[in-house]
């Protein structure tokens, strides 16, 4: 019997705590719509998560059926045997280089420079003029994009995160990448023939890639690009989302707000335990090659395992008071929402410093309450039944803090 659950309707995704909660205590591995197998506890996901020869990833996180070229796919939904040296090229883009060393004084520039923005205005939106531009204009820096364009590039990403292309890899315009965004890959692919064809390209990221990836000799432009276009959607969406559910956070909380302003070594435990709470990425697949037992329960080959990160970080048998926020937590097991083992997110580091950054210069900038939303504003998510994050923040400031 397969339980009432779509895992591709994001009312039902992103509101699934209390199902969550049941199948953790009574179906831990569920079979639910679609031919899902649902896996909720943590300590099952992790032993999904570490033993990639029974559980494959490719497929990713597609209906059924679905069928996905390479140059369209993720980074996390690729076969095993490809994976590695296509991971290997977006690590060079987010850790080498001493990126995090560089990347810091550039970060706080531009969260000094977006709010202040919004403090002259008095008003704005907190993802829209904050959390996303922040992102974007990192990740365009980081790949050595002109920064002039990148508010082309984050309405590209925007559009190719609220369409239906992450999920069925076509939109009515057309399908892959190429087709239903040719203005986007046109411009990566451009950048690649650039570098490729200039011995003077300047020493950026994307130099580093498609050197490494051309001497490989069995990589194509489009694979190149499917690397680069992953690195720029995976570093702005997620992201944004988990900066844009803290922020969500403080504005409802000014307790939380008063203590992290007069404590800022509290942080970095607020960013986790948001985390750990909102992660920005709700749940991944993997499809099963030998027939395994999990929790009791046998899974069959072929059968496509759900990994559900938002059950897992709140599993009442790691964590006490599993749904509470607390920033005392003593030694706490890691959350999952950025993975593990082999498919542990490249660009960790540098979200983990953005938010930081993201939140510290907030917290700087505004006491508890002098950031209130705009009269009528009503609350939006993400529409993509795998992630999580408000679509939008509407805000204004007061002026004088003791008013707010």
């Amino acid at each position: 019997m397969n339980l009432d659950f779509d895992l591709f309707d994001p009312q039902q995704t992103q509101n699934a705590w209390e199902f969550m909660r049941e199948c953790r205590n009574r179906n831990p591995v569920a079979r639910i719509q679609g031919g899902f197998v649902l896996i909720s506890r943590y300590e099952d996901a992790c032993l999904i998560f570490k033993d990639g020869e029974t559980f494959s990833n490719e497929g990713g996180m597609r209906p059924t059926g679905t069928v996905v070229p390479t140059e369209d796919a993720s980074i996390g939904e690729l076969p095993n045997l490809i994976h590695p040296p296509l991971r290997k090229l977006a690590s060079i883009g987010a850790q080498g280089g001493g990126v995090m060393r560089k990347a810091r004084p550039f970060v706080r520039e531009c969260t000094e420079r977006l709010l202040d923005a919004m403090i002259e205005r008095g008003s704005g939106d907190l993802i829209a003029d904050y959390s996303l531009p922040l992102t974007n204009q990192v990740i365009a820096w980081l790949l050595g994009v002109p920064m002039e364009d990148s508010e082309q590039l984050a309405e590209w990403g925007e559009a190719i995160m609220r369409s239906t292309l992450t999920v069925t890899n076509e939109t009515e315009r057309g399908i892959g990448y190429a087709g239903a965004f040719p203005e986007f890959t046109g411009y990566l692919e451009s950048m690649i023939r650039e570098r490729i064809n200039n011995k003077d390209a300047p020493e950026d990221t994307i130099t580093r890639i498609v050197r490494t990836g051309l001497e490989r000799g069995d990589l194509s432009i489009p694979i190149i690009r499917m690397v680069l276009l992953n690195l720029m959607l995976g570093g702005t969406a997620t992201t944004r989302d988990f900066i844009g559910s803290l922020l969500l956070k403080l504005m409802r909380d000014p307790d939380l707000h008063r203590r992290l302003r007069a404590d800022r070594a509290l942080i970095p435990l607020a960013i986790e335990e948001s985390l750990r709470l909102a992660p920005p990425v709700l749940w991944l697949t993997r499809i099963c090659t030998r027939e395994t037992d999990v929790a009791g329960e046998t899974i069959h080959v072929g059968e496509r395992v759900v990994l559900s990160i938002a059950s897992a970080n709140r599993d009442e048998e790691i964590w006490e008071d599993a749904d509470a926020f607390r920033l005392d937590r003593q030694r706490p097991a890691p959350h999952l929402s950025f993975g593990l083992g082999a498919h542990f997110c490249v660009g960790a580091p540098l979200a983990r410093m953005e938010g930081e950054e993201a939140i510290g210069v907030y917290l700087d900038r505004f006491a508890a309450g002098q950031v209130h939303f705009k009269s009528g504003f009503e609350l939006e998510m993400m529409p993509l039944p795998y992630m999580l994050g408000p679509l939008a923040l509407d805000v204004e400031i007061s002026r004088d803090p003791a008013k707010a």
